[in-house]
């Protein structure tokens, strides 16, 4: 198996200072930038995180994250995405970084998202440039899915095996070389299907173990050898799998067409040389005259002949197949009967049905046609069941080459043809590929695309220049949690009464990002990554009827709670929206007018009890993140409180606020937020407006 990374120094809260990343950048997802001085490759790693306050019997997170080195960057110092740190709370003294070994698939199988279709999923997956080094951890929790995100399309991880098909486990890394399938779920892409059913003398071979029938003879304590089926029997009872597996997905248009072969060809179903409709609708026999077209199948003693067989299925798709399906064929064959040209024939020229391999690259480039190849039996099975012949026949000696399995032949099939499924084995590897098979379609994607990280979204040299910040508090750090969770469920519950009392939420709700407002900032970058949070769970998601007070206020009376306006329009939630526009715009700092910058030395006077922030003034910068979340907490309480009281008879009109308070306009008002103490700040000065609404 092969690993990648390996064990290196650990980073701990004793001599690393752990800073926020807001945005895209280097520093996004699970990737964490770290010192060049300190690691010296890219690779895998392993962050523990646990919670301080809960003991040290609690159970420790292990996150997987790729561990990126950035040169000029501080040795004390790791630059965390800013969703990461807030998903897992990462504080002072509860967590550990440190490089971890990691597995390299062979082969990883996504499944497309709900609003892709096959061939955008597969475009997507084919054109990312960040897959190769992206780490995860996959297989040890079932009951928990993994997801990569690609360029904001999340893709689940339905399987990663290794070079021998086995599936992989733990923590993993994706390679240069990882094969990447697509999966889509039968209801969501139409595929027209030929199985090419290998129909020769060596099919009649009985070196399947038969698993069931193994299980009862242990069970009833048998000593005899174990049991047995033939290759066409395992292959029959595959298709049974696979003609199940179909009947239970509804809505999809598929055509299907079994074809036997050895020396020639004929195609079982459906009866007339064609393609039928599969549904498995209420009323559809279809599927019934599939399986009595199974249990025709019959082996003869002829050779194979697979050339004329993929010329067949191909002629049977171009025909007869649905427009804008898929277009696969699915040869199974144990191979036996192939062997490659000889030297001596190489610079012949041959039919194409004497080359399949050629034919098959013709297929796909001319006509789209895919192809999955599964191969029955191996080499393996076959010696077992060879030796146990020889056993009550001394007079055998070497195996007649013609029933002696030979995938070579499906394997350079696969390669030229876009296909991906190269399996090779007993009933359930058949089972297990025909069920899915029955269920949707997979299309190979090809390794990843190399491509270059972006660059870190933080200053590596002003970072190096910043003095190292005060160890945290604990009885602080407690405080400011237990404040913030006092939001969380005043936000889920304004959310909760909204929904009764108006039809809809208030706030279109989404609890990872409200958790995300646990991060409490001790530098300007760490509260401009946390004011963003706030200002998307409080402005971007509070509902447009009263998000926008310029607009919405001509017309009062056509809101559906007009009260709502009072405390949602009184300029504490401008507060949020106006500070986040002006220390997420530096770049537009020299068109601000001195009233503006003056606005926002007020509001940050009120709450810091002084007109500016340095740097890295901890305390400056969480006390400034205490008094907005205090307003949004106020914002809150009366909000609810208005949702859950009668109506009076008669509306009272709509608190217009005061001279000089709220935001000016549309860009200028945030959402509501959280709660911990009713009180509500004074109104936000004019000024404060005009630069939320000029830097929006």
């Amino acid at each position: 198996m092969t690993l990648l990374g390996r064990g290196g120094p650990a980073f701990t809260p004793n001599d690393t200072r752990l800073v926020t990343a807001p945005g895209h950048g280097l520093a996004e997802g699970n990737r964490l930038a770290v010192p060049a001085q300190r690691l010296a490759a890219d690779g895998p790693g392993l962050l523990t995180v646990r919670d301080p306050a809960a003991g040290r019997s609690s159970a420790a997170r292990a996150v997987a994250v790729r561990l990126v080195p950035v040169a000029g960057l501080p040795a004390d110092v790791v630059v965390v995405p800013e969703e990461l740190a807030g998903e897992h709370r990462l504080t002072d003294g509860g967590w550990r970084l440190e490089p971890a070994a990691a597995a390299v698939p062979a082969a990883v199988e996504l499944e497309s998202p709900a609003a892709l279709s096959l061939d955008e999923a597969a475009l997507a997956v084919q054109r990312s440039p960040l897959l190769a080094g992206h780490v995860l951890t996959h297989g040890q929790d079932t009951a928990q899915d993994t997801w990569i995100d690609l360029d904001g399309l999340p893709f689940r991880v339905r399987s990663a095996t290794d070079q021998a098909g086995q599936r992989l486990r733990g923590l993993l890394a994706i390679g240069a070389e990882t094969r990447f399938s697509v999966f889509a779920p039968g209801g969501r892409s139409g595929v027209d299907i030929v199985v090419l059913a290998d129909c020769s003398g060596s099919m009649g071979v009985d070196d399947i173990p038969d698993r069931r029938e193994s299980a009862r003879r242990i069970t009833a304590r048998r000593n005899t050898p174990a049991a047995t089926v033939t290759r066409l029997d395992a292959l029959k009872g595959a298709l049974r799998a696979m003609i199940d597996a179909r009947a239970r997905v509804d809505g999809l248009v598929t055509r299907f067409a079994l074809v036997r072969f050895d020396l020639t060809t004929r195609t079982l179903f459906p009866g007339a040389d064609g393609m039928a409709e599969v549904t498995g609708g209420s009323g559809d026999h279809t599927l019934d005259q599939l399986r009595g077209a199974v249990t025709l199948l019959q082996h003869d003693n002829q050779a194979t002949d697979i050339g004329r067989a993929l010329h067949k299925a191909a002629e049977l798709l171009h025909r007869h197949g649905v427009p804008g399906n898929e277009r696969l064929i699915v040869l199974v064959s144990d191979g036996a009967h192939w062997a490659p040209m000889s030297e001596e024939r190489s610079g012949e020229s041959v039919a194409a049905t004497d080359d399949p391999v050629s034919l098959m690259e013709d297929l796909h480039g001319g006509l789209g046609i895919r192809l999955h190849a599964v191969g029955i039996s191996d080499r393996s099975m076959f010696g077992s069941w060879w030796n146990e012949l020889c056993r009550t026949d001394p007079t055998l000696r070497e195996p007649p080459e013609n029933l002696v399995p030979n995938h070579d032949l499906l394997g350079r099939l696969v390669d030229v043809a876009g296909g991906d499924r190269h399996r090779i084995g007993g009933v359930d590897v058949l089972e297990e590929y025909f069920a899915e098979l029955g269920s949707g379609v997979v299309r190979a994607v090809g390794r990843p695309t190399p491509g270059r990280l972006p660059a870190l979204q933080l200053d590596p040299a002003a970072l190096a220049a910043a003095p190292a910040g005060p160890a945290a508090d604990p009885e602080r750090q407690r405080r400011w949690e237990q404040q913030v969770e006092e939001v969380v469920r005043r936000y889920a519950e304004v959310c909760t009464a909204s929904s009764t009392r108006l039809g809809y939420p208030l706030f279109r709700t989404s609890l990872s990002d409200v958790a995300r407002l646990r991060q409490a900032a001790a530098s300007h970058t760490q509260f401009t990554a946390w004011l963003s949070v706030a200002d998307k769970v409080f402005h971007e998601r509070l509902h447009e009827s009263v998000r926008f007070p310029r607009r919405n206020r001509r017309d009062l009376a056509g809101l559906d709670l007009p009260e709502l306006t009072g405390p949602l329009w009184d300029g504490r939630l401008g507060e949020v929206h106006g500070l986040r526009n002006f220390f997420l715009h530096d770049a537009e700092s020299e068109k601000r007018s001195p009233e503006q910058n003056r606005a926002v030395g007020e509001v940050i006077l009120r709450h810091t009890g002084k007109y500016a922030v340095e740097e890295h003034d901890a305390a400056g910068w969480h006390s400034l993140q205490q008094g907005l979340l205090n307003n949004l907490a106020g914002v809150l309480a009366e909000v609810y409180e208005i949702l859950v009281a009668a109506p009076p008879p008669h509306p009272p009109a709509p608190r217009e606020p005061e001279r000089g308070s709220g935001p000016a306009g549309p860009s200028a008002v945030p959402p509501a937020g959280a709660a911990v103490a009713p009180a509500a700040a004074p109104p936000v000065p004019t000024a404060v407006r005009v630069v939320a609404q000029g830097f929006d």
